[in-house]
Parts: structure tokens; C-alpha cells; sequence
């Protein structure tokens, strides 16, 4: 991904602001001067020069410059849609725009204010944030097509970090519990113990157990998490047979005496 950002990047800074070769700006200016003969004006000569170069110089925009440093796909998707002119139509209001300037704090009232308001926001994404399918089950339920034909049940990754004695946090799109299981903090409220680390809090393979365990209980179509018993059978038994392979015994251990009972 980098390298692709990169390569555009390049390309736009060859296109849109590549500077004057010098070798080429000094050819042409003795070509000027030879063609104005040995007496001239300093004024024409400078007039001459101006009317013939003035296309060839590359206006050092710092706009310019930082939207292709941080919008370089943006940028280059609008350089294709349109002609140059119409590119700087609807590109330079864009580079020029200001920014706008956030207001200074008058007072620790409202300071306490915008501190409340930000960490709301925060919470709302954090809290809200479910995938159709939770991690576990999309890693221990199906075989990739270069794997079909191995017999041991299909297993990924998404639990070694807590195999081997990681922490993942409640909330996020990627390495917490929600994550994991696919599911609504508050369907997961049962995860103990809680490890405070500063001001966040995370749970090691403690929580996550705790959080299977109370799930599996619930069976029939009504259960929150694994309701189909095959697909439930399948993915307990790719859980178990890859905490052999990647679990610290310890935890190995306290997977398998809080998993094997649901699977009898």
C-alpha cells in the first residue's frame, strides 16, 4: 500500500510540479540571444525571454506540495477525470482553502466540555463497532481452498496473540473482544478480570474464556453466539487444535477444561 502511494506520489510531482531542466532553460535563452543579433535592448531581450519562458517555469506551491504528499490518490484520481484547466477548477479552491482554526479554550469549563464531547464521540464509534461475524468463527469455522484437503479442522490466527498470553481490549475493529466475537460490549460484560494498563483496560485469555464460557451456555437459534451446534462443534474443535499448537500449557490447559465440556 505503501509502495502504490508512493508511485503516485512520484507521478504527480512528474506531471503537476516538475521544475524547469536547467540544461534545456539555457539552451533555449542562447537561442534567444543568437537570434537578437549582437545590439539589442536589455528591455526586449528581457521582454523576449519572459514571452518564451514564462510557460516553462514551475510554480513552487507548498499547497501543492502537501496535497500530494497526503492526498496523492485524491489528487490523482481529479488529474484524471479532467483536463488540466478543469483540474485547477476544482483543485485549487481545494489547495488554497484555509484551514480552519480552532477556537482557544476560554475557560476550564469549557475545557471539562470538549474533553466530555470527544470521549463521547470516541465511546459511540468504539461501542458501536460489530462485524457480521466475529473473528473466531470466520477463522475455526471454514478451510481456505489450499487447506481442503488437510484433515485437521480448519484454524487462523485470530486468538495467538491471546494463546500466548497477549491482551486484547473490549471495543475496536481489530484485536479486542468485540472483535473476536462479533458482538455488542454489552453481551460481553461478563469478561473478568478487567487489567487496567494507564488509562485503558484490557483482557487477557482470562476474559476471553469467561466470555465463552457464559456464550456457550445459551444453545437453540436464540443463542447470541454460535447457534447452529455443527457450526458450533467446528469451530470449538479448530479452537482447541490450534491452542495445542500455539498456547503457552497453561493456557492450553484452561481452554481445554472450559471448551471440552461444550463439545460433549
Amino acid at each position: 500500500m505503501e509502495e502504490d502511494q508512493d508511485a503516485i506520489q512520484r507521478e504527480l510531482q512528474q506531471s503537476l510540479a516538475t521544475p524547469v531542466s536547467s540544461a534545456d532553460l539555457a539552451h533555449k535563452i542562447g537561442t534567444l540571444l543568437a537570434s537578437l543579433g549582437k545590439r539589442v535592448d536589455i528591455r526586449v531581450v528581457a521582454q523576449r525571454l519572459a514571452e518564451d519562458l514564462a510557460s516553462r517555469f514551475t510554480h513552487k506551491s507548498a499547497p501543492l506540495q502537501r496535497l500530494i504528499k497526503y492526498r496523492p490518490k485524491e489528487l490523482a484520481t481529479l488529474a484524471d477525470l479532467a483536463a488540466w484547466d478543469e483540474v485547477k477548477t476544482e483543485a485549487l479552491p481545494i489547495i488554497e482553502a484555509k484551514p480552519k482554526i480552532r477556537s482557544k479554550i476560554k475557560s476550564a469549563e469549557e475545557r471539562l466540555r470538549r474533553n466530555k464531547r470527544a470521549k463521547n464521540r470516541y465511546e459511540h464509534v468504539e461501542r458501536n463497532y460489530v462485524t457480521k461475524i466475529g473473528a473466531i468463527e470466520r477463522d475455526f469455522s471454514t478451510k481456505s481452498a489450499l487447506l481442503s484437503l488437510d484433515p485437521a479442522p480448519p484454524t487462523g490466527p485470530c486468538l495467538d496473540e491471546i494463546f500466548r498470553g497477549g491482551r486484547y481490549k473490549m471495543s475496536g475493529a481489530v484485536d479486542s473482544l468485540q472483535w473476536l466475537f462479533g458482538l455488542r460490549r454489552k453481551r460481553l460484560s461478563m469478561a473478568r478480570p478487567a487489567l487496567r494498563r494507564a488509562r485503558k483496560i484490557f483482557y487477557d485469555y482470562r476474559g476471553v474464556l469467561a466470555c465463552m464460557d457464559a456464550l456457550l451456555k445459551n444453545t437453540g437459534p436464540n443463542a447470541f453466539w454460535l447457534p447452529d451446534p455443527d457450526r458450533r462443534q467446528t469451530v470449538l474443535t479448530g479452537v482447541l487444535f490450534r491452542a495445542r499448537q500455539e498456547a503457552k500449557p497453561t493456557i492450553r490447559r484452561r481452554f481445554e477444561k472450559t471448551l471440552l465440556p461444550h463439545l460433549n
